[in-house]
């Protein structure tokens, strides 16, 4: 870089002596005068100098030029790339933005789809509860038709169900006193059945009696009354039976006062509606341990309200009680179970 600036400025020099050496021989080659030839030298030296210094100008504007070229084309590519990488930055930034904003919509319609599938599950599962409400309805319905052709009464009977013992549970009671034509009758929990069975026992003139138990002295006379206005009182006898402590196998309950069923043997239908289950655990269970003995071979033991979690563990522990027993789950409106005892005593 020195010597070309010390070049740039010792070239007028060079260009001036060169140009007067020339002009000075060719003044002496033409035989002029010492003045001549001075005067041709001093000419050919300022001549020399302007046209080297130009030509020095000339090298230096070029080399600026080209300086200046070379900076602004650094300067383009440091834009150019710049541009580049913001491009490429804003890019990326654009793609995550969308993929972001892919990633919520996607969730969003996801929950939406979850939310839309729950809420038509639970629609057609509110659905299914209702078309089975109203399917049990029906079928109750078509329970009470059947009672009222099988059985004439003169009077109408108060609504089933409820408290009382729904209208399946009837119709298969007084099935099956008409097809088995039990003798001895007890029914614990007296009511709609009790007169329900009594009057199936007139229509098939059977022979026979059913002992209704209450411990409500109220609801005992209500059931001789409902059974008087239903001409069935020749076959029911309705006892009134308080409820007392007792102790069966070690365990200590209450129950009705044992002292109603001494005179009772040969129980063919046991029907277990009572005592009340609120406010004692497992209220029914001593119904068999106590009965057991006064009930005939093959005798039935019918059990009610098998919806409830006592009934279904008095099921159980009747079933590992009494050897040879046989039990049928009823798919009634309360659930029921039906025990078979066996012919022979095996216990």
């Amino acid at each position: 870089m020195l010597a070309k600036v010390i070049a740039d400025r010792a070239l007028p020099i060079i260009a001036g002596l060169v140009l007067a050496v020339l002009a000075a021989g060719i003044a002496w080659s033409t035989t002029a005068s010492l003045p001549t030839m001075g005067l041709s030298a001093g000419v050919g030296l300022v001549i020399g100098g302007i046209l080297g210094q130009g030509a020095a100008w000339a090298r230096a504007g070029a080399g600026a030029g080209r300086r200046n070229e070379m900076a602004l084309l650094r300067t383009i590519d440091a834009v150019e790339w710049e541009s580049r990488r913001t491009r490429d930055d804003l890019g990326q930034r654009m793609r995550k933005g969308f993929e972001d904003a892919s990633k919520d919509r996607q969730e969003s319609a996801r929950a939406v789809v979850e939310s839309a599938a729950k809420t038509r599950e639970a629609v057609v599962a509110e659905g299914r509860g209702t078309r089975r409400h109203f399917d049990d309805q029906v079928a109750l319905l078509e329970a009470y038709v059947q009672l009222q052709r099988l059985i004439d009464l003169p009077r109408p009977m108060p609504r089933a169900g409820t408290w009382a013992a729904s209208e399946d549970l009837l119709l298969w009671l007084v099935g099956e006193v008409l097809n088995n034509q039990p003798r001895l009758i007890v029914d614990l929990g007296s009511g709609q059945s009790s007169v329900w069975m009594a009057a199936a026992l007139r229509h098939a003139r059977i022979p026979g009696c059913v002992i209704a138990i209450d411990h409500d002295e109220s609801y005992a006379e209500a059931t001789r009354q409902l059974g008087q206005a239903q001409g069935v009182t020749q076959w029911l006898e309705v006892r009134h039976a308080p409820l007392v402590p007792v102790t069966v196998d070690g365990r200590a309950g209450q129950w009705y006062d044992p002292v109603v069923f001494d005179d009772l043997d040969g129980i063919a239908l046991l029907s277990v509606d009572g005592p009340p289950g609120a406010g004692s655990e497992q209220a029914r269970w001593p119904a068999l341990p106590i009965l057991r003995d006064r009930l005939a071979p093959g005798a039935r033991v019918v059990l009610d309200d098998l919806i409830r979690r006592d009934e279904q563990e008095i099921v159980t522990d009747w079933q590992q009680r009494v050897a040879g027993v046989s039990v049928v789950e009823l798919d009634f409106e309360k659930g029921a179970a039906v025990f078979t005892m066996p012919r022979e005593r095996t216990d």
